[in-house]
């Protein structure tokens, strides 16, 4: 299935390399939770999704037709930013061609795509933990 999508991607990335583990992850507790308290301020009346991980889809105009599935081949448009209390500095934006499940897109945006319909524009946000972790931001291919 083709889909075309404006996706503005909220992904937190901190600068987390000088941290244990353990430190990497809790802060990417604490983006989560603030995560949350952002789109329940923001976007209080929007359709969101949470997925069982907590990768969050804020709907601002519905789709029509069946839900992207694992498999799927998929094309979107993106803008990806950071996140800090908000959306912040835009490190990538685009067209993209994927496969949900193959893992060719990173974890948040292939969970957080999975389930979209046609013509779907959302905003999809998670912490560093479903994105880059402790990678420098890069480019999407």
């Amino acid at each position: 299935m083709k889909k075309n999508t404006l996706l503005l991607l909220i992904a937190l990335l901190l600068s987390l390399s000088a941290c244990t583990l353990d430190d990497k992850l809790n802060l990417c507790v604490t983006q989560e939770e603030n995560i949350e308290k952002y789109i329940n301020q923001k976007y209080p009346d929007a359709t969101v999704y949470v997925t069982d991980t907590g990768i969050s889809r804020i709907v601002m105009v519905d789709g029509k037709g069946a839900p992207a599935q694992k498999g799927d081949s998929i094309v979107f448009t993106y803008a990806g930013y950071t996140f800090s209390n908000g959306p912040s500095t835009l490190f990538a934006s685009g067209r993209a061609k994927a496969k949900l499940g193959d893992k060719s897109l990173i974890t948040g945006l292939d969970e957080g795509i999975t389930g979209m319909l046609q013509e779907e524009e959302a905003y999809i946000a998670f912490s560093a933990r479903y994105g880059f972790f402790d990678e420098a931001i890069a480019a999407l291919p």
